[in-house]
């Protein structure tokens, strides 16, 4: 007897059998026990997550010898037949090669003639967004109204190319990709029933390439059980050119520092051992990934399917980084994946995109330049005695001074209401007038402290020896032209840099303005 594969051998015989798509089993599982049977169903999903597989599995489920039943028996007439596929009642077509409307309408003409011996006919279409327009026009009307004896089950991996007329029609069953956990579950049980030794951590690569899908993990497993009797990790890297983590992690951490001559050495070596540049940009993307998911939540080790040192690994170089560089580099890597992917040499365009990401660890987070986007502000408000004034932080006028250190003084010796309304003003001495200005919405306590006028000048006058007169003045404060601002900013040599370097673009500018020590921010709407 000739070898069979072990994703022939291992295909679910029943619906228990399914990973993965527990929801889906549940509901075809009720409707059978329940006699609610829908005369057509849409099976869409990825490769190799069961959608053929669970149309067979139905067909047995309803032409079992104790059927319809959700639990076939797998060993009758009617069950050996449909899982050895020689089966009368059950027809398998397969929409890329039958796509023509003259194949549709042979299909209607048979679909007249009742069940061989089964109870009913069943027809799994594959891939059938591969049929042409003319062919679903001509299935609409036998999948709406299809004789009692027959049901369809259409099977597709591009729902969104199905007409919205079929969809319509039919009972839609999203399947989804199977969890990595599972996939090794299996692996393991498919190793160990066939006598394959195989590690932990290959098994885990071996989850980790075939994307959500059993079939795939299978034929890999099938692929590398021929190429060594005793499979280490190391041996599924060789095979499939999967990239080490030691390759990801160093060069994640070369593009974070701007390490170029680093990124040149570790790009050189992934050549040099003939990886797959295309597959390694993927994983770099999905590292990066779980890099960024790790800054985010408070136990990733929950979310991430890594160990323990591969953990300890990414938290080291969380250290060099922040959540706003790591999607910035993450959102060059997806955009470098597609030139990667389509380019005529990979290595070239991988290695001179990773350069172009690592000028990303020389420039400023955008809220860090916000912060110093004062130099470019010009307000025209009076000078402040904490932060304004000049000369050593005096104002000298006719011999006299006032410093910050008696402005402090005075206060305290005023009432706090009173003290902390005065805190608000600058001043400015002009002889003998003491001239207090309160800016913006600081105006409004003018009123009050005019009010006390006359404890003001006593407590002034003594801090400074002689007789000094209190003036309040209000200035309205300089309205600031966001598109003034924005001119500013696009004229410093940094930010611009960074625009022509990724093709970007100022979206809005916020000003920030300082006052007597305190961040206040001016938002335009």
């Amino acid at each position: 007897m000739s070898y069979l594969v072990l994703a022939r051998k291992w295909r679910p015989q029943a619906f228990d059998d399914l990973i993965g798509q527990e929801p889906i089993i549940r509901l075809l599982k009720n409707s059978i026990d329940q006699g609610k049977i829908a005369h057509a169903y849409l099976f869409s999903g990825p490769r190799g997550v069961g959608k053929t597989s669970a149309a067979r599995i139905l067909a047995k489920a309803l032409n079992c010898k104790d059927g319809p039943t959700s639990t076939p028996c797998g060993t009758c007439t009617f069950c050996t037949s449909i899982t050895d596929g020689y089966s009368l009642d059950v027809m398998e077509i397969d929409g890329a090669s039958n796509n023509s409307v003259n194949d549709i309408r042979d299909l209607r003409e048979r679909v007249k003639y009742v069940p061989s011996g089964g109870r009913y006919k069943v027809y799994i279409i594959d891939e059938t967004h591969m049929l042409s327009d003319a062919a679903f026009n001509a299935l609409l009307k036998t999948l709406e109204e299809p004789p009692p004896h027959v049901v369809f089950v259409l099977a597709t991996t591009a729902p969104k190319k199905i007409p919205p007329t079929v969809l319509s029609r039919c009972q839609h069953l999203p399947f989804r990709r199977i969890p990595k956990q599972n996939i090794k579950e299996r692996l393991k049980k498919v190793s160990d029933a066939e006598g394959i030794n195989i590690s932990g951590p290959a098994i885990e690569m071996i989850a980790r390439a075939a994307d959500g899908s059993l079939r795939d993990s299978l034929t890999i497993l099938d692929q590398i059980s021929s190429f060594s009797s005793d499979i280490k990790e190391s041996d599924v890297k060789d095979l499939l050119g999967i990239a080490d983590f030691g390759f990801l992690s160093q060069l994640s951490a070369a593009l974070i520092e701007g390490k170029r001559e680093e990124i040149l050495k570790i790009s050189g070596e992934l050549v040099e051992k003939g990886t797959d540049i295309r597959s390694f940009t993927k994983e770099l993307i999905q590292f990066f990934r779980d890099m960024l998911v790790a800054s985010i939540v408070k136990k990733p080790e929950e979310i991430l399917d890594l160990s323990k040192e591969e953990m300890d690994i990414i938290k080291d170089i969380l250290l060099k980084t922040s959540e706003d560089q790591l999607t910035l580099l993450l959102s060059e890597l997806l955009k470098a994946e597609v030139d990667v992917r389509n380019a005529s040499s990979p290595s070239l365009t991988f290695e001179m995109a990773l350069i172009k990401a690592s000028f990303l660890s020389g420039i400023k987070p955008l809220k860090e330049l916000m912060e110093n986007i004062e130099k470019y502000i010009k307000l025209d408000t009076v000078s402040s005695p904490a932060y304004t004034l000049k000369e050593s932080e005096e104002n000298r006028l006719e011999g006299r001074t006032v410093t910050d250190e008696m402005w402090d003084r005075a206060i305290k010796k005023m009432v706090p209401p009173l003290a902390s309304k005065i805190s608000k003003a600058t001043f400015k001495l002009a002889g003998d007038k003491l001239i207090l200005t309160l800016n913006g919405g600081d105006s409004l306590f003018a009123d009050s402290i005019k009010k006390n006028t006359a404890l003001i000048e006593q407590i002034f006058s003594e801090e400074l020896g002689s007789k000094i007169e209190i003036e309040v003045e209000t200035a309205k404060k300089k309205t600031i032209r966001k598109k003034d601002l924005k001119e500013e900013v696009m004229a410093e040599p940094a930010i611009k840099e960074a625009l022509e370097l990724f093709e970007g673009r100022i979206v809005d500018v916020t000003p920030i303005s300082e006052h007597r020590g305190q961040k206040t921010e001016d938002r335009d709407s």
